[in-house]
């Protein structure tokens, strides 16, 4: 009797511990892109390898637009999505602030009319990762491009305590 509520009481116990864990488990920190050292630009290299210090990695979508161009050359189509995006990563430099990444050759990861939900609070916030993060500086401006965009399935307050 002892021995059953004991195994009983493990397999309660591990549940508990399983389930507590399952939000970290969800939990997927973007990437960042390799950076590599430049003779002409010997400062903004260093600069960019602290990237992920001062942008963190999870942050909470604000806004995203679909944009299309043409090659001139072809003709083809392209589009990317950029995202409007607060960082929420608590240790990084940049908490708080609202940043921009664009995704080329990839539509958004959601729709108008559920980002409409999320603005009127009818659908919980979202959380997205990016993969290869990467700055850019060029004349007079600054980008921050990924290859890919993909949503969180955690909370804004498990987002912000991960890192």
């Amino acid at each position: 009797m002892v021995e059953n509520l004991n195994s009983k009481f493990k397999k309660a116990n591990a549940q508990v511990k399983g389930s507590s864990l399952s939000s970290e488990g969800n939990f997927k920190p973007s990437t960042f892109a390799p950076v590599h050292e430049s003779k002409t630009a010997p400062v903004q290299s260093q600069l960019d390898k602290v990237l992920p210090m001062i942008i963190g990695s999870s942050y909470l979508l604000m806004a995203v637009e679909q944009q299309e161009s043409t090659d001139p050359k072809t003709g083809e189509v392209q589009i990317a999505s950029v995202y409007t995006l607060r960082v929420i990563s608590r240790k990084a430099r940049a908490f708080r602030d609202l940043i921009q990444i664009k995704v080329k050759n990839a539509k958004p990861v959601i729709n108008e009319e559920e980002l409409d939900k999320v603005l009127l609070q009818q659908a919980k916030p979202i959380i997205l990762r990016f993969e290869d993060i990467a700055h850019y500086a060029y004349m007079g401006g600054e980008t921050l491009n990924a290859s890919k965009a993909e949503r969180l399935n955690v909370s804004v307050q498990e987002a912000m305590n991960h890192e």
